[in-house]
């Protein structure tokens, strides 16, 4: 008994001290500083109701893009950095275009990917987790397209413009990949019934496929059989929809289709503006060539022409339509560029420290975040995963990180891998 009343006693003193002690120091005050740190995270949200993911493959340079080092005497000589339309930024010379656009974006220049090499850093980048032999994961265009409430026309939410290796639905199935546009400057094909079959002939035929599936549908219980119906009916009612028109870039603006450049991916950007102002949630278009192990700055210049038009006009497009704030632009390239110079004149994988953008969407422009040291070889300040990326792509959409789904092996598995969003930045 004594004992009990002793530990009570002991308990009451501790508490009393502990107390007095929070008082004195003010420490009383940190659940109110707690929750105002809350409410300011909550106000930090974003904006934005589509997502156009401008994915550059090969590895961009980051210290000849948009980290370039006074101390990185060969940047600096061949890179030459330029003002920007942002006070304290500056980009290679070699983007212009996107110089101009530089108060709509904020640059992340501690970008980290725990992968060194284009496949399994690619497959990072595309869905936030790194590859595993048991489970494929979707891309994170799937996991947004299932989670956000889609557009009611009859276009796909998730479209991939380019040569995309495949089309990301992953565990999530064949109802959440991205439907393919090879060429922009071709449209969509295939849309359109053969000469030689009349509207009535094809009813017949649709009609006598569909009583088919449905008689394999109940004979062989697979879950990919009922899929592979839905993506079947929504191909044929997008092939008799006005919204078909969204592909076909020759109906718009001259002057337009200039400003964004006369190629396949200029013309990829100006389709990916009209999805998004037709509701659709997700669209990736692809730029390559960036993988210059031999004599970098005998191609880089050439190859920046059409990026930097491309996303220059881009930008400068959804802003003057009043689209920038209710779409959040993503620029990502799976790793960067090692700071010195090769044997060969040419830089090598260097996933430790690279650089990606946003636009719209809720960011502020004009901003940079994280640092890396003098020549842009390692990271000093405020990492940034690929996880956290994505983690600030969700809540830019306002999908919470919680969000999980069961995946085919009876695993739940989140949005993000343990990202948190860089709430900074909006």
């Amino acid at each position: 008994m004594k004992n009990i009343l002793k530990k009570q006693n002991d308990f009451t003193r501790r508490e009393v001290m502990g107390t007095l002690a929070k008082t004195l120091l003010g420490l009383n005050m940190l659940p109110y500083i707690a929750n105002a740190e809350n409410k300011t995270a909550k106000q930090a949200t974003g904006t934005a109701k589509s997502v156009i993911f401008i994915r550059v493959t090969g590895g961009l340079s980051h210290v000849d893009s948009f980290d370039i080092k006074e101390a990185n005497k060969d940047a600096m000589s061949a890179s030459s950095p330029i003002k920007t339309s942002a006070d304290g930024i500056r980009v290679g010379k070699y983007f212009p275009k996107l110089a101009e656009q530089m108060h709509h974006c904020a640059i992340i220049n501690s970008m980290y990917v725990t992968q060194g090499t284009h496949k399994e850093a690619a497959y990072v980048m595309n869905t936030g987790y790194e590859s595993r032999g048991t489970i494929v994961h979707p891309d994170l265009g799937s996991w947004i397209c299932k989670e956000t409430k889609q557009n009611s026309s009859s276009l796909p939410p998730f479209i991939k413009v380019g040569t995309p290796r495949n089309l990301g639905g992953g565990f999530l199935g064949g109802s959440a990949a991205a439907l393919p546009l090879a060429d922009p400057m071709k449209g969509l094909l295939n849309m359109s019934l053969p000469k030689s079959t009349t509207r009535e002939s094809f009813d017949k035929k649709r009609s006598l496929l569909n009583e088919l599936n449905n008689e394999f549908g109940r004979k062989i219980k697979n879950p990919n059989v009922p899929i592979y119906n839905q993506v079947y009916e929504d191909a044929l009612k997008l092939m008799d929809s006005k919204d078909l028109d969204v592909f076909n870039v020759s109906k718009e603006n001259s002057k337009i289709k200039e400003m964004y450049g006369n190629n396949r991916f200029g013309q990829g950007c100006l389709v990916a503006r009209r999805l998004v102002e037709k509701g659709v949630k997700f669209v990736e278009v692809t730029h390559g060539g960036w993988d210059h192990h031999f004599n970098i700055y005998k191609d880089f210049g050439e190859n920046a022409v059409s990026l930097d038009q491309g996303v220059g006009a881009l930008i400068k497009d959804l802003s003057s339509r009043g689209l920038l704030d209710s779409t959040l632009v993503v620029f990502a390239t799976e790793f960067g560029r090692s700071p010195d110079l090769n044997g060969r004149a040419g830089r090598n994988h260097h996933p430790v420290a690279y650089s990606n953008f946003f636009a719209g969407g809720g960011v502020k422009g004009g901003q940079k975040y994280g640092e890396t040291d003098s020549i842009g070889e390692k990271i000093v300040k405020n990492k940034v995963e690929v996880p956290d990326f994505h983690a600030t792509i969700t809540h830019a959409m306002g999908i919470p990180l919680s969000t999980s789904v069961t995946s085919s092996k009876g695993r739940p598995i989140s949005i993000t891998d343990k990202g948190k969003p860089i709430l900074s930045i909006f």
